[in-house]
């Protein structure tokens, strides 16, 4: 069963790949895309959960990166999407909501929370850009920080995790552009995603073109910086 899983699970992350490939290259809509999209990730966060809790009814030793950045990636899959949260159905006040339901400033707490935790407590900072989003799934901040924080978290992951990881960053970077097209965070991480992580410098030099232009903060140009010659050294050689 656990063998089928798998093998549908790395069916659904290559149609993932596929699928930005295909919108990148211009060919497919963005009503298709967003339908197939959320289909995949919705199944494969579904297999995921479920090869989790096989996993706890076997004696298998995973290591506790990999056990932290599938529950990681499950969370944010889980997070995506899903509208507001059930606290405020249930009446729960989330931290700094005041009793009348201030969702507004509800939400500038939790992002001052989690910008305090970036790279304290990467893993809470994840839950708390991702509660963020339940309120607002445009927040074009959370969109960004947590794609990154799931990047750096994912790094050292391997297979599958690391894939489905990389997949819903670039996706959520993406996405936050969308929103907010003058927002250089979203340009500058994905630049580097794509450099770093994807071995992509072509397209990794578009965004950090556009990234160096909008004068992005201290914060992330010191990160933009280091690997610019990089970059440009790899798209002429070809990369």
């Amino acid at each position: 069963m656990s063998d089928e899983l798998r093998d549908e699970q790395r069916f659904l992350l290559n149609s993932l790949r596929d699928l930005e490939r295909e919108r990148e290259a211009g060919d497919i809509d963005d009503a298709d895309y967003e339908t197939l999209r959320d289909g995949y990730v919705s199944r494969t966060a579904a297999i995921t959960r479920e090869l989790e809790g096989i996993a706890k009814r076997q004696p298998l030793r995973a290591t506790p990166l990999r056990k932290r950045v599938v529950s990681i990636v499950a969370v944010l899959l889980l997070a995506v999407g899903s509208g507001v949260s059930v606290a405020q159905f249930s009446g729960q006040r989330l931290p700094g909501e005041s009793a009348t339901g201030g969702i507004e400033q509800s939400t500038a707490v939790l992002l001052s929370t989690a910008r305090q935790l970036n790279f304290v407590d990467p893993s809470k900072a994840i839950e708390l850009y991702s509660d963020v989003l339940k309120l607002e799934p445009d927040n074009v901040e959370a969109l960004t920080y947590r794609s990154w924080l799931l990047t750096l978290t994912a790094r050292n992951a391997t297979g599958d995790v690391k894939q489905l990881a990389l997949i819903t960053a670039v996706s959520d970077l993406i996405k936050a552009q969308e929103v907010d097209p003058e927002y250089p965070d979203a340009h500058c991480f994905l630049g580097i995603v794509y450099f770093r992580f994807l071995e992509q410098a072509s397209l990794a030099k578009k965004q950090l073109d556009v990234c160096v232009k909008m004068n992005p903060p201290a914060s992330v140009s010191s990160f933009v910086n280091a690997i610019v010659k990089e970059v440009d050294a790899a798209v002429k050689r070809g990369g």
